[in-house]
């Protein structure tokens, strides 16, 4: 049996076999899906974006500028009167995890997607291996098919596009409060894979180190 479902010599075998095989690439591709995070609660979220920096809003919106620069963002919107910043960037790298919204104990689509596949592929090596076994006894068959199997999976690099959002606040004592607020999306083959915000720490500690980093340089020219 393992010979038929390997090597398969009959056109029904070979036809099960061959769709086996594109299934299986395709559901390897959608259950290898980017991770996704779970989205924190919105006070634990606030914190996470938002920070006091010493300095005026000019001062501290040209800092804000610059570190999104620094993380290769390119400025889409600019309105220093109401302290308002939008910049984007598109990438082949992952550089931040997209959360997703609802309860923890519910399955992703990538994972139901792969316990169908998964029962799918069993039913279609059964019947492979049945079809192959009757035909053999008929027909010696050649193989007509001269190769690999050809599928519709994607093939193109998945593509992260990232926004970011900074709100500026100038509060007393030459003080400016900065909230940052980010979302992406996931595309290959002009598909959109996932969506989600932004909520791994490690994205916004660099872009405030950026920020640090910026006004110390500003402070000590």
């Amino acid at each position: 049996m393992l010979s038929s479902l390997i090597r398969p010599k009959s056109f029904f075998a070979q036809t099960l076999y061959h769709g086996l095989v594109s299934l299986l690439v395709i559901g390897l591709i959608g259950c290898s899906a980017p991770p996704r995070v779970e989205k924190p609660p919105t006070s634990v979220a606030r914190a996470m974006e938002t920070r006091p920096f010493q300095g005026d809003l000019k001062t501290v919106l040209k800092a804000s500028i610059n570190s999104l620069q620094d993380m290769d963002y390119t400025i889409e919107v600019l309105n220093s009167d109401v302290g308002l910043i939008t910049a984007s960037r598109t990438t082949e790298s992952k550089k931040a995890g997209l959360s997703r919204e609802g309860q923890n104990n519910q399955m992703t689509d990538a994972q139901k997607a792969c316990l169908a596949i998964g029962a799918i592929a069993i039913i279609a090596m059964i019947a492979a291996s049945i079809f192959e076994d009757s035909d053999n006894d008929s027909s010696g068959g050649g193989n007509i098919f001269s190769g690999g199997s050809n599928d519709d999976g994607p093939d193109g690099p998945m593509i992260y596009r990232y926004k970011v959002t900074i709100n500026l606040t100038e509060l007393k004592d030459s003080e400016t409060k900065v909230r940052v607020s980010a979302s992406g999306e996931v595309e290959q083959d002009g598909k959109i894979l996932s969506t989600g915000g932004v909520h791994e720490p490690e994205f916004f500690q660099k872009f405030f180190s950026g920020m640090n980093q910026g006004l110390f340089l500003d402070q000590n020219q």
